[in-house]
């Protein structure tokens, strides 16, 4: 139950699974809208450190699903995918995991180089990664946002193809959904 099994995903991987959907789509709306917020704006500093402890819980979550994913392998994409399938959805995958550590990692560091602590919902201060750096805040910054661009693009095509096999094939079997629900 608590464990992934030939069938589907186990409790842990649902819950790391939708739990990490629900907050990254919510922090890339959130990131929309903060970025047109005029600095005097009251409520900004408040929605930027909002936004910062949860890409750090992001990471650290990300983390958490990776490692489970090695401890509780995931059930076999079904025979009656297409290879090109497969690897399709493998590779969406495998950057998904890579863009949930890119995007709050780089985060992070424009935080730390413009001079900014990242706390965790005020219980903790992360460590400093990095020293105050213009320079490096402007690059952390740029990557963070491209970053979270292709990932919102791969999120969309994971999504697509959840839906193309529930929805449109005609092999019940092909409906990878029903192994996470």
């Amino acid at each position: 139950m608590l464990k992934n099994n030939e069938q589907g995903f186990g409790l842990v991987s649902k819950l790391l699974h939708w739990g990490l959907a629900l907050i990254i789509v919510t922090l890339i709306a959130v990131g929309l809208y903060m970025t047109g917020l005029e600095k005097e704006d009251p409520a900004r500093l408040q929605i930027y450190g909002m936004h910062k402890a949860f890409g750090a819980l992001v990471l650290l979550l990300t983390v958490a699903r990776i490692s489970w994913l090695i401890y509780s392998r995931p059930p076999v994409l079904p025979a009656v995918l297409q290879v090109w399938e497969q690897k399709l959805s493998l590779l969406a995958k495998g950057l998904l995991y890579l863009l949930s550590l890119a995007v709050p990692s780089s985060g992070y560091v424009m935080s730390n180089a413009a001079g900014y602590s990242v706390s965790l919902f005020g219980l903790c201060d992360l460590p400093v990664l990095v020293a105050k750096n213009e320079e490096l805040a402007k690059l952390a910054n740029g990557a963070h946002g491209i970053l979270a661009y292709i990932l919102i693009g791969v999120v969309l095509l994971h999504v697509a193809g959840a839906l193309k096999h529930r929805l449109l094939d005609k092999d019940p079997a092909a409906d990878v959904m029903k192994r996470m629900l």
